[in-house]
Parts: C-alpha cells; structure tokens; sequence
C-alpha cells in the first residue's frame, strides 16, 4: 500500500464517511442500509415558468429525510455529503438521457451569502455530478445584485424578484448546451430566470437539474424553512 493509500485509510478512520439521511457511519458515503430500504428515490419531472420553459428533472422530493439532509448540507457545513448527492443528480439525467454532449452549470449565490456560508452547495453538486457523468463543469453564471428574501414575498412578486439579478460571465467558447443545476426547485422563478439570462447572451439550454423538487403540497415546508433563515 502507497503512503497516499495509508494516508487514505487513517483518515477514513478519523473522520468515516457517513449516511446523508441519518449521519450514521456508512460504507461509501451513500445511505445506510436502512435509510436505503426506505426507498427514498422520487423521480420528478417539472416544467419551469415563463421565462424559463424549460424542463427540471429531480431525484428526489422535498420534505421528510431528504428536506433535513439538505439542510445539512447547506446550512451546517456538511459539503462532505456533496459527491453523493451529485451523484443522484447525476444518476438522474443519466436515466432520462438528458446529459450527452452538455455541460452543467450552478446557480450562483451572492457574494454576502458566500461569505456567511463559505461554499456555494449548487456550485459543489454540480462539480461532483459532472465529474460522474464525465461532462464539463463551468462556473457560467455570477449574481450582480441582491433581491429581497422570497418567502416575503407572494408568487408574482417572487417571479419579479429574481429578474435581472444574474449575468453570464464567461460563455463565449461554450458549443454545447448547457443544464443549469440547483439544490431545490420550489416555485421554479430562479431556475427560470438563469435559463433566460443564458438564452439572452445567445447560448443553448437543454434543461435544468435540483437535487429536490418541493411540489406544492411540500412548498410550505421549503418556504418555512426560508423564513427560518435556512433557503
């Protein structure tokens, strides 16, 4: 065994890689055999609102397990959970045959909210999703300006909230069409506000990924947990 590979296995002892549902210590980083036998997979296809029109595929629901992993993974520091997690997305677009000849690309997050949290969680799924698929990875989009938390906000307003907050920065050499990649769809107006941002500087969008889909009857919890400061 190499240095690296003992290196490898101390700190595998030190710090075990761990089930995203439950954090008990599991081979591989995936579920443990009992979150796993609780089926917790719920495909989801959506489409976005206008201006986006485009479809959002999801591996999973909002709520129960997954709502509290993903808080985890976003608002507690678990990044640990995140090559997992891509790669449900991954398995996703790799069963709806959505991923050939594209490359992804995450919503991006404010320069203030990166300095609270330290890492953009859409910006991770998507390295480790394009990493399983074998597709490229690109930063495309940069948010340039703030908007108003959305949960004050009722459906028309959130729909207006988000325009004109995104910009690509960096797209000219891109050829192929582009999946954009987030944590959560809930209303769908982020999503779709990327797609058009895209779209207006002359590039292709296949079509958008989330880790979960909060359909209507799970928006509640998604929108209470914005209002706990968590979304």
């Amino acid at each position: 065994m190499s240095l690296w590979e003992w290196g490898q296995a101390f700190l595998a002892l030190l710090f075990p890689e761990r089930c995203p549902f439950c954090d008990a210590i599991s081979v591989g980083g995936g579920p443990c055999e009992v979150c796993a036998s609780h089926d917790l997979w719920e495909s989801c296809v959506r489409e976005l609102p206008e201006p986006g029109n485009v479809l959002c595929a999801s591996p999973f629901r909002y709520g129960g397990e997954v709502r509290e992993a993903i808080l985890r993974f976003k608002f507690r520091g678990r990044r640990d959970y995140a090559p997992w997690f891509g790669g449900a997305i991954a398995r996703e677009l790799l069963h709806r045959d959505l991923f050939h000849n594209a490359v992804l690309t995450p919503v991006p997050i404010s320069a203030e909210r990166m300095r609270e949290r330290g890492y953009n969680q859409s910006l991770l799924l998507a390295r480790a999703a394009a990493r399983v698929l074998g597709i490229p990875y690109v930063d495309l989009l940069e948010k340039v300006s703030e908007n108003q938390t959305q949960h004050l906000l009722n459906l028309e307003e959130r729909r207006k909230n988000v325009r004109h907050v995104y910009r690509v920065k960096n797209g000219k050499a891109i050829q192929k069409e582009i999946i954009v990649l987030d944590d959560i769809v809930t209303t769908g107006y982020t999503l779709a506000e990327c797609v058009e941002t895209i779209q207006e500087a002359g590039l292709r969008v296949r079509c958008c990924a989330a880790l979960a889909s909060a359909e209507d009857h799970d928006r509640e919890a998604g929108q209470e947990d914005e209002k706990r400061g968590k979304l």
